[in-house]
């Protein structure tokens, strides 16, 4: 079950991370909220400025830089597999 729970987190912190990066519609927000979050210009540029589809961006390594797992859980998104280690004993 642990790889299961771990297989579903690993899609849902993606998805959650293209929802993210839909929201921001024009590759000019992109940009600017990818420098906000730390990362080198240039990738920034390179990953905002990117044609490609939603869900194959945020593979990029500037959109995980920027969003990382720790950085969703404290803006507030939930962790399934904190959530089985509390419920199951045997994590």
């Amino acid at each position: 079950m642990k790889n299961n729970i771990d297989d579903i987190n690993g899609w849902l912190y993606h998805r959650i991370r293209m929802c993210i990066w839909k929201q921001w519609k024009k590759p000019k927000t992109k940009v600017r909220n990818l420098l906000k979050m730390g990362v080198p210009e240039d990738l920034a540029h390179m990953a905002g400025n990117s044609r490609r589809g939603h869900w194959f961006t945020t593979h990029t390594v500037a959109v995980n830089m920027a969003m990382t797992k720790e950085r969703l859980i404290n803006s507030g998104f939930y962790d399934l597999a904190t959530a089985y280690q509390s419920v199951h004993v045997n994590y």
